[in-house]
Formats: structure tokens, C-alpha cells, sequence
């Protein structure tokens, strides 16, 4: 092999290697993209995952308030169902006696005079 030849291998090996260090370049280039494109989405689902968490506080105190208030309407409700129970006790007492108030007026009477 003359000098010449040995020459034009070596800068066709050194040419080979250029290339391929330019599509390793490339490649890392590639790489960095996907890297910040990852980095981008993992921020993304950071800021979704504290929007979520953020909506799921929001509707556990949302629950809260309607459990309070449903305990609010059961506790009226029970308080209600007393008092309607107590008016028809009193008002059905109160037709009872009345219609018995003549007979243990004459049954008093009776008694009353035959004492004397």
C-alpha cells in the first residue's frame, strides 16, 4: 500500500468517524428533547395532581357541609315528629274528657248526695 492509499484510508476511516459522531450528536440532541419533553409532562401531571388534590379537598368539605345540614333537618324532624305527637295526645285527651266530664260530673253528684 503507497503512502497515498494509506492516506485516503485513514481520512475515509477519519471521515466514517466524523459521521458517525454527528449522528451521536444527533441522537443526544434527540435524547435532550425527550428529556425536557418529560420533564414538561411530569410538571404538567404535578400541576394536575394538585388540581386534583385540590378538588378532592373541596368536595370532602362540600360533604361535610351536607352531612351537617342533613343532621340539621334530621334533628328538626325528630323534634317535630315529638311536638305533632304530643298535640294529637293533648287533643285526643282532650276529647276524651270532654265527653266524659258530663258522666263524672252526674257520677260526682250522685255520690255527693248520697251522702248527705
Amino acid at each position: 500500500m503507497s503512502e497515498q492509499e494509506f492516506q485516503a484510508k485513514v481520512l475515509s476511516e477519519l471521515q466514517a468517524l466524523r459521521t458517525d459522531v454527528e449522528g451521536l450528536r444527533t441522537d443526544v440532541e434527540k435524547v435532550q428533547a425527550n428529556v425536557e419533553k418529560l420533564q414538561a409532562n411530569v410538571g404538567k401531571l404535578q400541576t394536575d395532581v394538585q388540581k386534583l388534590q385540590t378538588d378532592v379537598s373541596e368536595l370532602s368539605n362540600q360533604v361535610k357541609a351536607q352531612e351537617y345540614k342533613f343532621e340539621v333537618y334530621q334533628r328538626g324532624s325528630e323534634a317535630m315528629v315529638r311536638m305533632a305527637t304530643t298535640i294529637i295526645i293533648a287533643a285526643a285527651s282532650v276529647v276524651v274528657l270532654s265527653s266524659l266530664s258530663p258522666a263524672i260530673t252526674a257520677l260526682v253528684t250522685a255520690i255527693a248526695h248520697q251522702g248527705s
